[in-house]
C-alpha cells in the first residue's frame, strides 16, 4: 500500500479521538507515523517541506502566495 492524497481522509479519520497528552496516544501517533514512513519513504518530510514553503509564502513551482493563500499576481 502506498500512502497518497486519496488515503489522507482515512488517515485523518484514524487520528480522531487520539489523545496526544496520554502515553498511549503518543505511542499511537508514533506507530502511525512509522507505518506511513515504511509504506512511503520520505512522504512525511515531503509534506512538511510543502507546509513550510506555504508558511513562508511560496507555492508549488516557486509561485509566491499572497497573504490570502491565493497565487499572487
Amino acid at each position: 500500500m502506498t500512502v497518497t492524497p486519496d488515503t489522507a481522509p482515512d488517515l485523518l479519520a484514524s487520528l480522531k479521538g487520539l489523545d496526544l497528552t496520554s502515553a498511549d496516544g503518543r505511542a499511537g501517533i508514533r506507530t502511525l507515523l512509522s507505518e506511513i514512513e515504511r509504506l512511503s519513504p520520505g512522504l512525511i518530510l515531503q509534506q512538511a517541506a510543502g507546509i513550510e514553503l506555504r508558511r513562508v509564502g511560496i507555492g508549488k513551482g516557486g509561485v509566491p502566495f499572497s497573504r490570502s493563500g491565493h497565487p499572487a499576481g
